[in-house]
């Protein structure tokens, strides 16, 4: 969501802030402050400068990153390095005019190699293995791609038996999902286990893929990133299935049953909340407010809602999971709503405690809780719109109206009400997975 403007007049002609300024014959005022607009409103302006002071891009990184609770053993990652290696030491160095001459698909070539290298340092430097797996599944995808693509300028190699390579790797993995056993002794680790390898298998399953390259080498440069990306999700789901299993007792029984009844359990809750939503609002306004009350309300009615549809029976108790707090959050929401806590902010005072507080629930909800693992799939959630409201804060410059803020907001909102409700929907997950 990129919208970081709302209207608050719905006045088509209104003139400009600068134009208003220009007028009065104003000047800009450090902190809050406000203006009249030829419509007789006041609206309030926020200087940048009193925004919460917020890391450059390539410095923030995920309040809550996500986990899986299984090692991942040395030997996967560094077979998964030496194949980006292994691939991009197929490219000449550097890739040049005289070797690509159409200065479009060298871009493209160039850019997925530096795209792969940087792969590569981000799994060096990930904060858990689940990130180092997908940042090294990334590194892959973009070293077959440019690999590919120089293979065809080099040699005319062609989609067909890319496409070959693709279409088994798929017919391996629907077999590998069809003999997947559900085991585990723990319901709640067996759940987010089972979940990361349906969800594995699924991408490694997908057949629907049409390249969207208009030119011919880059069309199969994109079938070879297709293949490796099939690869790349079948091995780390098979890894961690072996791994998974083998940290288990001998006499580790099937949980697909447990599974299978909690999703049902839950998702029937799922139904029945979603039955008594509260209505869309009709009001024409885009405040914080509003935008998050809508978002939420959303979520909540949107996704799986029987286990049928579902990846598997995993997914769908971890999903449910996720859906539960969205519920809860939406709760808050209106809470707040009817109470008008929800004032958009008018100084910089005000956006800095809101995003602390975000900040704050995120920390405690996952401290407070017995199942870190379990309610941390839903603050990586939460965790995202946090750090998609601090990179709309790190746009603004100068003076600017209070309602250019407003996506910010909201997605602090967001952040926080969800948080602060993911504690409960996960010990009602957890009574549904140890139910008997």
């Amino acid at each position: 969501m990129t919208d970081d403007t709302s209207a608050t007049g719905g006045e088509s002609g209104r003139m400009t802030r600068r134009g208003v300024l220009a007028l009065v014959g104003a000047s800009a005022i450090a902190g809050c402050s406000s203006i009249d607009s030829l419509g007789g409103e006041r609206e309030a302006t926020i200087d940048a400068y009193n925004l919460p002071d917020v890391p450059r891009d390539e410095e923030r990184e995920a309040p809550i990153p996500p986990v899986i609770p299984v090692d991942i053993e040395t030997s996967h990652f560094d077979a998964a390095r030496e194949r980006v290696r292994s691939l991009l030491a197929t490219l000449p160095t550097p890739l040049g005019p005289e070797e690509i001459p159409n200065g479009h698909i060298r871009q493209h070539l160039t850019g997925a190699a530096s795209d792969a290298s940087d792969g590569l340092d981000d799994a060096r430097t990930a904060r858990t293995g689940l990130m180092a797996l997908r940042s090294l599944r990334s590194a892959r995808e973009n070293a077959r791609y440019a690999a590919v693509g120089w293979s065809v300028a080099e040699s005319g190699r062609t989609a067909a038996p890319l496409r070959d390579e693709h279409s088994r790797t798929v017919s391996a993995a629907r077999e590998t999902r069809q003999e997947h056993e559900y085991v585990g002794t723990d319901p709640v680790r067996a759940a987010l286990v089972h979940a990361r390898i349906e969800a594995g298998l699924e991408r490694a399953s997908d057949m629907d893929v049409v390249p969207r390259e208009e030119s011919e080498l880059l069309s199969v440069a994109e079938w070879g990133e297709t293949a490796e990306s099939a690869q790349a999700y079948l091995s780390d789901a098979r890894h961690v299935q072996a791994q998974f299993a083998a940290s288990l007792t001998a006499d580790a029984g099937t949980v697909r049953p447990t599974l299978s009844d909690a999703a049902e359990a839950l998702l029937t809750d799922i139904r029945d909340r979603q039955a008594d939503l509260p209505p869309e609002t009709a009001a024409d306004d885009r405040t914080p407010r509003k935008m998050v009350f809508e978002e939420l309300r959303w979520e909540a009615e949107s996704g799986t809602s029987r286990l049928t549809d579902a990846v598997g029976p995993a997914s769908a108790v971890v999903n449910a999971n996720g859906r539960l707090a969205r519920f809860r959050a939406l709760d808050r929401i209106q809470s707040r709503r009817e109470a008008d806590e929800l004032a958009r902010p008018s100084d910089g005072t005000a956006v800095r405690e809101i995003r602390q507080t975000a900040y704050d629930a995120l920390t405690a909800a996952l401290e407070s809780s017995s199942q870190p693992e379990l309610v941390r799939t839903v603050l990586v959630d939460a965790g995202h719109r946090v750090m998609a409201a601090d990179r709309e804060l790190t746009h603004h410059q100068g003076e600017i109206s209070a309602t250019t803020l407003d996506r910010s907001v909201a997605d602090y909102w967001h952040a926080t009400a969800l948080a602060r409700s993911a504690l409960a929907a996960t010990q009602q997950t957890v009574r549904a997975l140890q139910a008997d």
